[in-house]
């Protein structure tokens, strides 16, 4: 298997540039999600209630962080993706390992949301028992109108080439 190139490395902390949100962050598909998921905290439509905290306002569940930028099912809409530029000919499969959220402040509603992406590391050849590859991690950089980092969200994967399965006996 290939080793990791210098151009791949060098796709290391390129930020794609912003993509806007389809959505403003909104109380109707916040409802929806905490009907979902049964969550009846009054923090995000109880505005009496939320004024009286130190949140001095109703926000979005902030579980609800990726909701908000992902693009509508249909019409298909292209997107860059960093992923994609790395080019692992070898490795065909891919599997999700880890995925992290950081809130920084409340997602208000009415927030404009743009999205960068970035991978934020390559690792090293590594042999698992999927097979060969490399853990890839990036990094989503959420913003609002102001420009203000509201949140990250880091997503491990590991790339890889399937392990011959043996026989069983």
């Amino acid at each position: 298997m290939p080793q990791i190139t210098e151009a791949q490395r060098a796709l290391v902390g390129r930020e794609t540039a912003p993509r806007p949100a389809p959505n403003a962050v909104n109380e109707a598909m916040a409802r929806f999600w905490c009907e979902m998921v049964e969550d009846a905290n009054p923090i995000y439509f109880d505005d009496q209630y939320a004024r009286s905290t130190w949140l001095e306002g109703t926000f979005a569940p902030p579980a609800m962080l990726f909701t908000w930028s992902m693009p509508p099912v249909w019409p298909e809409l292209e997107r860059e993706s960093p992923i994609s530029q790395l080019n692992l000919p070898d490795c065909p499969s891919t599997i999700a390992v880890n995925s992290v959220q950081e809130y920084h402040q409340p997602l208000r509603y009415g927030d404009r949301l743009t999205t960068t992406t970035q991978i934020s590391s390559i690792g090293e050849e590594k042999t698992t028992r999927l097979g060969t590859g490399h853990f890839v991690s990036t990094l989503d950089i959420f913003r609002n109108q102001r420009g203000e980092v509201v949140g990250t969200h880091t997503f491990t994967l590991f790339i890889y080439k399937a392990a011959a399965l043996g026989v069983p006996k």
